[in-house]
């Protein structure tokens, strides 16, 4: 057994801008069978306010092959988690549970999920989950991973985390838990519920959800063709990995169109994690994405087995989540879909796929994601009551 720790503390704000305690900042390296990563030591400020970093954990491939092929080396996850305060109450709130966009990257979702928290009243945990491999390179191993593999992965997860931290163990099982998908971790999220079933998993909420690929759009035509230049797509990666240690002013030049239009914090997160390993892990996962995703939006299977259960949310001008496949699902007279679509003419905020590289897109975000989960519970209560 071998276990690596640093733990570093900072204090931001979180939710509704009231300072919070301390947190802890974990990267734990995991070489056991057990794979018992997510019994990462208690943050440091183990008090009745919230804690939220990045945890990374690393697996030999012994410990993944439950839920992921590995190589030798192991291979790396990110987890990003805000934990719910202590209020004294008996009855424990259900955890949520964020599954991010490909490139499937927790930095990303901070602020959205610190919001999220805050929308919650701090009452509910929100941990990201991130994508096996795809981290940054002094975390990652020589390896990349499928769209089967990352759900694989995920269903892994979330069931490892309701069976309980050894030191949280309680009597009582924790009570389903809500998972919100972006992209094309909708379809996870899906996945996830349709296998550890409802008594695992009550609601999904899928923003701007990637469930089928779209025909109509040219550009993911264009990425679905790179997706398949594997010499280009490492070569680009490996340029991006020496450029950062001999030119870092020409790596950052060459990285601006892309993180101008960011903000700070997603500008940071970006510059550090795009590498060869993570580049290379984006792409071939997002190969099988398009491969995997043939079956008409209105016909795929996941969304059946989550009727009742499900709400999405459709941006416009996304070719991701367009919104002829939302008049799809709501032509749809057997299935019970919840289906909003974001009005930027009355939004004081306009909402992209990529809203999370927008503080101020993520507030509005996590706040519209709260009042769904909401809905949803509500509507599962009294079906459950009906029946």
């Amino acid at each position: 057994r071998r276990r690596v720790r640093t733990t570093t503390t900072t204090t931001t704000a979180l939710g509704d801008g009231v300072p919070r305690d301390d947190v802890a900042v974990e990267r734990v390296v995991e070489r056991t069978r057990d794979a018992r990563a997510s019994t990462a030591s208690s943050t440091a400020s183990a008090s009745s306010t919230s804690s939220f970093g990045f945890v990374r954990f690393g697996f030999a491939r012994d410990a993944m092959r439950e839920y992921s092929a590995v190589d030798d080396d192991g291979a790396a996850f990110e987890r990003a988690r805000c934990v719910a305060r202590v209020d004294g109450s008996e009855t424990e709130a259900p955890t949520v549970y964020v599954i991010p966009g490909n490139p499937g990257v927790p930095g990303f979702y901070e602020t959205y999920a610190r919001e999220l928290w805050g929308a919650f009243d701090g009452a509910r945990t929100i941990e990201v989950i991130g994508y096996v491999g795809h981290t940054r390179g002094e975390y990652g191993c020589r390896a990349w991973f499928t769209l089967e593999e990352q759900k694989a992965h995920v269903r892994a997860y979330v069931a490892r985390r309701r069976g309980g931290d050894d030191a949280l163990k309680t009597s009582a099982p924790p009570p389903p838990a809500v998972i919100v998908g972006h992209s094309i971790g909708a379809h996870l999220a899906l996945d996830a519920m349709r296998h550890l079933g409802t008594d695992a998993v009550d609601v999904v909420v899928g923003l701007m959800p990637f469930l089928s690929v779209n025909a109509k759009s040219p550009t993911q035509s264009v990425l679905n063709f790179i997706t398949r230049l594997a010499p280009l797509v490492h070569a680009v990666g490996k340029l991006m990995d020496v450029l950062r240690v001999v030119a870092p002013r020409v790596r950052a030049a060459l990285l601006s169109p892309i993180t101008s239009v960011m903000d700070v914090a997603a500008r940071d997160v970006a510059r550090a994690w795009l590498g060869w390993r993570g580049l290379v892990n984006m792409a071939f996962m997002g190969r099988t994405e398009f491969v995997a995703l043939r079956t008409a939006v209105d016909e795929c299977p996941l969304i059946a087995h989550a009727s009742g259960r499900c709400a999405f949310v459709y941006a416009s001008d996304d070719h991701w989540a367009p919104l002829h496949q939302s008049d799809a699902l709501k032509r749809l007279t057997t299935l019970d879909v919840d289906i909003h679509v974001l009005d930027d003419d009355a939004a004081s905020t306009r909402i992209s796929h990529d809203f999370v590289t927008s503080d101020a897109a993520s507030r509005v975000m996590a706040e519209h994601t709260a009042r769904l989960i909401r809905q949803r519970e509500r509507a599962v209560r009294a079906a459950t009551v009906a029946s």
